[in-house]
């Protein structure tokens, strides 16, 4: 189950940030304040890996002008 939920966050994570080490760095160790406070790698870990999903999904439909113009930090910063 987690290895699914891991590829479809990278996935959705690459639509937003072209360059994988700033989105694995983004799933390791940056803290999602709206979410806990934890990282996306925790959240899947604790079975809450949809609620993060949920966000990247959100910024995709949402945010579409700061994910053109910023990258994954700028989209989720919100």
């Amino acid at each position: 189950m987690n290895e699914r939920i891991f590829r479809r966050l990278f996935r959705l994570a690459e639509r937003l940030e072209p360059d994988r080490q700033a989105i694995w760095n983004w799933l390791l160790h940056t803290r999602i304040e709206h979410l806990g406070d934890r990282t996306a790698v925790e959240l899947v870990f604790a079975g809450e890996g949809g609620r993060v999903i949920e966000m990247l999904e959100a910024a995709l439909q949402d945010e579409a002008p700061a994910v053109q113009t910023g990258g994954i930090a700028h989209a989720l910063r919100a």
